[in-house]
């Protein structure tokens, strides 16, 4: 009996050993700070932060989703993608890195009847092997007119 639950526990503390890093399977993306005021002369800027056991960003997609809280709707033909895509640079191997996004006012502002529009932004990272991060989210962004 003793014998059992002795090779039990060895059983239980090899499987703990063996598990892996939560970031080795997926990339995760965490917003260290953002722009929560644009301006018509501006852009939306945020800073991201990478990480990812033996990752690498080079070619990876990022999305960038925006949801607008404005009650006024836009019109069908003012309307735009409110998703935006692009593939990260050429970078060394890093499994930690930080990056900017940044999108110009003239991409991400409707100005309906002149009025700011309000908008919070998520990103999502999608790297080669099509393993998606967890979404990480901004606050409120206002643009101004």
């Amino acid at each position: 009996m003793k014998s059992r639950v002795l090779i039990l526990f060895c059983f239980s503390l090899m499987v703990l050993g063996c598990s892996k890093d939560q970031n080795s399977g997926k990339p995760s993306l965490k917003v260290k700070s953002y722009t929560n005021l644009v301006t018509p002369d501006g852009s939306f800027s945020a800073v991201l932060s990478y990480s990812q056991s033996g990752g690498n960003l080079s070619g990876d997609t990022l999305m960038i989703y925006r949801h607008r809280y404005n009650q006024t709707p836009v019109p069908p033909a003012d309307q735009t993608s409110d998703t935006f895509m692009t593939y990260m640079p050429q970078t060394p191997d890093a499994s930690k890195a930080e990056f900017t996004a940044s999108l110009s006012w003239a991409n991400i502002s409707y100005g309906i009847n002149g009025e700011n529009d309000t908008f919070d932004f998520k990103f999502v990272l999608i790297d080669l092997k099509g393993n998606r991060s967890d979404t990480a989210a901004t606050g409120k962004v206002v643009v101004t007119q």
